[in-house]
């Protein structure tokens, strides 16, 4: 399902390794569907972010550095030289290398920066149509 140029970009996902001690590892991946609304939303104590993301991910993206993906529970036996997508994870529009501590360390430099809600895997019809809907805040 590989998107055309004119309506695909490219994000880096970041995966947490270790949670006690802050370690995250990045993925540069090239056409993907980006599809952002920034809002606010003003509630009693406030106004509160309410800026959401829905991402189209085609199994066959092409993925920098020739990663392999792997299931959560799989990925996290073995990091080395592969990538996932879980609820927690951080995406960021683009292509960004940066080591970070926390999502804030991206936060202070990108626009762009989410932490993914819901991941759901679309395999039906032919093998070049299946892909990830991904949404996050």
């Amino acid at each position: 399902m590989a998107l055309p140029k004119a309506v695909s970009c490219a994000m880096t996902i970041y995966n947490n390794v270790d949670k006690e001690n802050g370690k995250w590892v990045f993925t540069q991946l090239d056409g993907v569907m980006w599809d952002n609304a920034k809002a606010r939303n003003v509630n009693v104590s406030g106004i509160a972010n309410a800026d959401a993301l829905n991402l189209v991910i085609p199994f066959d993206v092409t993925v920098i550095d020739d990663k392999e993906y792997k299931e959560p529970k799989e990925w996290k036996q073995s990091t080395e030289n592969s990538w996932t997508i879980q609820t927690g994870d951080i995406i960021v529009k683009g292509f960004v290398d940066d080591v970070i501590m926390t999502q804030r360390d991206l936060e202070k430099k990108y626009d762009e920066v989410y932490v993914v809600n819901t991941i759901d895997a679309k395999i039906f019809g032919s093998k070049n149509m299946w892909h990830w809907e991904v949404g996050a805040n």
